[in-house]
């Protein structure tokens, strides 16, 4: 088979919870050798911050963010290890850490520590906050991201207080997403420079970034997003409505075209002609007025009955989808969205598999090993790499 886009970058992976390992998780998919360190005879249930539910000893969060990896056995605090460390550093193309400043300076591996080391390493730190500043020192986890950067103050029901957006790690994947996005763009600069160079992230800078067209939209107008449960706040109607039989429907009505059908569909041709619904504008105005009327309609029949005629019109909806409904569901099977793949502490897992597709160059995906499983075959690879280097490099080291 073709290797992936990142075959033959190898990326020495200091990571622990959440977005560190899932942007090394995203790089490993890409086809880059993932070396994913963790301390000797760590404790399983500590792995992933312990995040439930745990079988065999195993957190979720380890199983689920540590897959397309290789396990390495490392204790930075010791010095046999650490000269095991810089071996392997030699090695590497991407350094990937996500402690809070200092913690790696202090393990010997800050960035001036291993640029000496390997001068063309791209290396990749991700805080909470950031590295300097007066929060720079705290821990800063998905929740806590989401309010200080206002992810959560549009998020709730109406009236409501804000809420964090419940499918938690929203903040962590997306800041490991802006990370792998990071690392990829700094490879490709060090193919034109023959450098290598540092690359600071932090979940504060991702989350802002993230929600750029709400905050210009904010500064903009002066007026801050309301909180609109399920509906959306620039179209009307964009929001979930309980059909005949108690089940939920969701249905947007993005443009002109789509509200003519959206009319027609609920049997309510006259509203295309209310002055109150002719545009965009005039609708998310009227919102309540809106939705009481879609409401009312969507509510005298049951879900497949609006699912068949609204896609039939071609209108964008949806509805809340079981995993297990999801599992088998039609586009799903034929696109491969889901993969199964065996895990040291879980078995045989399904899970979400890469985001993108490849042509010529695929993408993979396999399952968590457990902690040190690889000690042997990555330390013959560093034999075999000492052997092969000239005598001179060998009395200089």
């Amino acid at each position: 088979m073709t290797a992936g886009p990142l075959d033959g970058i190898r990326v020495f992976d200091m990571t622990i919870f959440m977005v560190g390992p899932w942007a090394s998780m995203q790089l490993g998919a890409l086809g880059a050798d993932i070396v994913h360190i963790e301390q000797p005879d760590i404790d399983w249930a500590t792995l992933g911050a312990g995040v439930p539910p745990t079988i065999n000893g195993t957190s979720i969060g380890y199983i689920a963010w540590n897959m397309n990896k290789r396990a390495f056995s490392l204790d930075m605090k010791l010095e046999e290890y650490r000269r095991r460390a810089y071996e392997l550093l030699k090695t590497c193309d991407v350094f990937l850490v996500n402690m809070r400043p200092g913690v790696a300076e202090r393990l010997g591996v800050g960035y001036e520590d291993v640029q000496k080391i390997n001068p063309r390493i791209v290396y990749c730190t991700v805080t909470g906050w950031g590295t300097t500043g007066p929060m720079a020192d705290l821990p800063g986890a998905d929740g806590q991201v989401q309010y200080v950067t206002g992810f959560g103050s549009p998020t709730g029901i109406e009236g409501g207080p804000p809420e964090i957006y419940r499918h938690l790690t929203q903040m962590d994947g997306s800041t490991g997403n802006y990370a792998a996005q990071a690392i990829t763009m700094a490879l490709v600069a060090r193919e034109r420079t023959g450098k290598g160079q540092r690359i600071d992230l932090s979940m504060l800078r991702a989350g802002t970034a993230l929600q750029s067209a709400r905050i210009a939209e904010y500064f903009a107008s002066g007026k801050p997003a309301e909180r609109l449960g399920a509906s959306a706040a620039a179209t009307a109607p964009d929001s979930a409505f309980l059909c005949e039989d108690k089940l939920w429907l969701a249905v947007s009505a993005t443009s002109k075209g789509e509200w003519a059908s959206l009319c027609d569909v609920l049997g309510k041709p006259e509203l295309k002609d209310d002055p109150r619904f002719a545009t965009n504008s005039d609708r998310v105005d009227n919102r309540k007025e809106l939705e009481a009327i879609v409401a009312e309609v969507i509510g005298s029949r049951p879900l497949d009955h609006w699912l068949f005629y609204m896609r039939r019109a071609g209108l964008p909806c949806g509805y809340p989808m079981r995993w297990d409904v999801l599992r088998q569901h039609r586009q799903v099977v034929e696109n491969n969205y889901l993969v199964d793949v065996e895990t040291a502490g879980w078995g045989e897992v399904t899970t979400g598999g890469a985001a993108w597709h490849f042509s010529d160059t695929p993408e993979r995906w396999f399952g968590t090993p457990f902690p040190g499983q690889h000690d042997a075959e990555i330390l013959a690879e560093l034999e075999a790499s000492r052997a092969a280097q000239p005598e001179s490099v060998k009395q200089g080291s």
